[in-house]
């Protein structure tokens, strides 16, 4: 995948606070990306997902009805041996082991910074585009 593609790549941002959704929307916009939705509720993950095919899920841990972990738990159910396209993002830095064993790709700390934001959102889509040329 060129970098015009990765930047083609459809994300799902999955946030309960609508402020949070609108940075990350204007970030990945500002950086090129032009396939960003988003949803505040979890329960609606993995239908969007089934019915999109995510290159990548930016997830909050803490949302309320189904948390983040409850999330990657019913993804990895539907994508049985595949690597989960998920970005974990939590205030609590003390959940990262537990969201990477849980299949999440990477994990970022809110507050983040917007280059550290953008680098990872664009190393994770960079690496899934490798994984799918080899």
């Amino acid at each position: 995948m060129t970098e015009p593609d990765i930047l083609k790549a459809k994300i799902l941002i999955v946030d309960d606070t609508k402020a949070n959704v609108q940075l990350m929307e204007r970030i990945l916009a500002m950086a090129g990306y032009t396939s960003v939705q988003s949803t505040s509720d979890p329960q609606e993950v993995c239908l969007l997902h089934r019915e999109h095919s995510y290159d990548l899920i930016v997830l909050d841990l803490v949302i309320p009805g189904m948390d983040g972990f409850q999330v990657m738990q019913a993804l990895q159910q539907m994508e049985t041996g595949v690597s989960l396209p998920v970005l974990v993002l939590s205030a609590q830095p003390e959940h990262k082991r537990r969201a990477l064993a849980a299949g999440a790709r990477d994990f970022l700390g809110k507050p983040f910074q917007l280059p550290e934001f953008q680098a990872c959102v664009h190393k994770l889509l960079a690496a899934n585009s490798a994984k799918l040329t080899d």
